[in-house]
């Protein structure tokens, strides 16, 4: 029986990997695809390897005596001290998947080891977007960070006493390996950090930050010092619960910001304003869901909104979800309105306004909160 030729488009390098991509949220069918079909083993290995959920499955890759000390758990420091990295032919296996990834989901210890094992050389020379845990400090030597990191989100050890900067000095690698990264998102669980004496930083394309600090205000403010020359236009701040009106920014920071959402306490949000360098901040938004507030922290805060960007906002938002006075928020939101209201005329081209307030149906919503008040004439959407 004659055989069956294969049909001229599988012979279209681009047609298999379109065939291929819309096959990458089934893996199970990429691995088949890749093992069945000789002209399909590229494509298909190719989009089943470009987004790996864990270093894992490249440990089977490792050269024999890298795997020697990660099967008998031999990370010390005086092992690894002693260890002489294998030859590069014996990367060869783990080199050929490792240039495939674009996206990297590493939260183990492995992946930082065997960068410091391999330290001349970039482990992932290709990758794109890295989310990377800190287990244990890095090893400035080594290069865990390629040139061609777009996207980083990063965290610290969590829920620890943490007694070294570990997170900034990731950042410094960054800067120093990675110049072309846009997105960086640092995740903070730890309970203390120590400070941190790095300089501002210099990221050329920096264009959006996202900081979570959950428990401490002390990598905060090392983060907004070593960022502070950054060309960052979007930002998104995840503060500490508790408010902390003292905690310092010794310069101003973040000169070309655009967009900035802060999630936590009044109080803290109106430090940090208080401390940025932009002068054409269009878009803010203030979320405050957990943690005690005043009346004060408030107006103090729609104060300082209103005297550093009444002429330059065009959407605010506004959630305050809490009330100083259990079970009588309205003391709370009739307050937060007064306050604004003063505040309205100033605000020429506010185009997009939303307030959430605690809930209470006396709150006296007055005139200028209305489109047929000449108070905001570049008004175009209104939710309350």
């Amino acid at each position: 029986m004659a055989q069956m030729a294969s049909p001229h488009a599988l012979y279209i390098s681009e047609i298999l990997f379109a065939i291929s991509y819309y096959l990458e949220d089934d893996r199970k069918a990429l691995a088949r695809l890749a093992r069945c079909c000789h002209a399909f083993s590229e494509p298909a290995l190719s989009v089943l390897w470009s987004s790996v959920r864990s270093f894992s499955p490249f440990i089977p890759l490792l050269p024999p005596t890298v795997k020697f000390l990660w099967d008998h758990s031999q990370f010390d420091e005086v092992t690894l001290a002693e260890f002489q990295c294998p030859p590069e032919e014996e990367w060869r296996v783990f080199d050929s998947y490792a240039r495939k990834v674009r996206r990297l989901y590493s939260g183990s210890h492995g992946h930082q080891i065997v960068a410091r094992i391999r330290s001349e050389t970039t482990l992932f020379p290709l990758l794109r977007s890295l989310s990377l845990q800190l287990v244990e400090p890095l090893d400035m030597q080594s290069h865990l960070f390629p040139d061609s990191l777009r996207s980083l989100k990063i965290s610290g050890p969590a829920y620890v006493h943490c007694e070294d900067d570990r997170v900034q000095m990731a950042i410094a690698n960054v800067a120093r390996d990675a110049p072309l990264v846009e997105y960086l998102h640092i995740e903070d669980y730890t309970y203390s950090v120590a400070q941190s004496s790095l300089p501002p930083l210099h990221f050329a394309h920096l264009r959006a930050v996202e900081i979570s600090a959950f428990f401490d205000y002390t990598l905060l403010q090392s983060l907004c010092h070593i960022l502070s020359q950054a060309p960052v236009t979007q930002l998104k701040l995840e503060l500490p619960p508790l408010p902390n009106k003292e905690w310092n920014i010794s310069t101003p920071v973040f000169p070309a910001l655009i967009s900035l959402q802060i999630c936590g306490p009044p109080a803290s949000a109106e430090q940090f304003i208080f401390h940025l360098a932009s002068k054409g901040l269009q878009e803010l938004s203030i979320h405050h869901t957990r943690g005690p507030a005043s009346v004060a922290d408030y107006r103090h805060l729609l104060s300082r909104i209103a005297d550093k960007y009444s002429k330059t906002l065009q959407q605010l938002s506004l959630s305050l979800s809490q009330s100083p006075t259990p079970g009588y928020p309205y003391d709370l939101s009739q307050a937060v309105l007064d306050s604004f209201y003063a505040l309205a005329p100033s605000f020429s081209r506010l185009e997009t306004l939303h307030l959430s307030l605690p809930h209470n149906r006396y709150v006296h919503l007055a005139p200028e909160l209305t489109f047929e008040s000449p108070t905001w004439p570049s008004l175009k959407l209104l939710d309350f």
